[in-house]
């Protein structure tokens, strides 16, 4: 071989060697870059990690929470049913003493009317018994008028 041979040779292997070591550099650089990428990902990994074992953690809580609250509901609607019906049941007895007495106050009003009437025919019949008295001319006492009215007497109490 030449010289030349060898020169040329040896001028395309140092291109070469340059070319291997510039795709070299640019693949070590890549590689570190890809490193790089790799770090952040894993570092972002685990913030979402950690930030979704809080999550979970809150979600338990506001689970435990809701629990509570609807067993609160619950037994609050529970009371006030049981309320409510205590409520209709005095209603339902309150409407019966109602009725009770509204019977009584119509028998109250029919004796009243039956007193009145009876009433009225007995003092009928004393005026009647004291036109006859003075017609026959036997007078047993102070005549009676039309309408007497009967005063009950006074009761000495001392003032007491």
């Amino acid at each position: 071989m030449s010289e030349r041979n060898l020169a040329g040779e040896l001028s395309l292997l140092a291109t070469e060697v340059d070319s291997l070591a510039k795709s070299l550099v640019q693949a070590r650089a890549e590689l570190a870059r890809e490193a790089d990428r790799r770090t952040r990902a894993d570092t972002k990994a685990e913030e979402l990690r950690q930030e979704l074992g809080r999550a979970k953690r809150r979600a338990q809580t506001a689970e435990r929470e809701l629990g509570k609250l609807t067993a609160g509901i619950e037994a609050t609607a529970h009371a006030a049913q049981g309320y409510q019906r205590e409520l209709e049941t005095r209603l339902e007895q309150a409407e019966q003493v109602n009725e009770r007495f509204r019977q009584e106050v119509q028998r109250k009003e029919r004796q009243r009317r039956a007193l009145e009437a009876n009433l009225r025919e007995v003092m009928e019949n004393l005026r009647n018994a004291a036109h006859e008295a003075q017609g026959s001319g036997v007078v047993t006492g102070a005549a009676l008028p039309e309408e007497a009215t009967v005063v009950p007497p006074q009761r000495s109490d001392g003032g007491w």
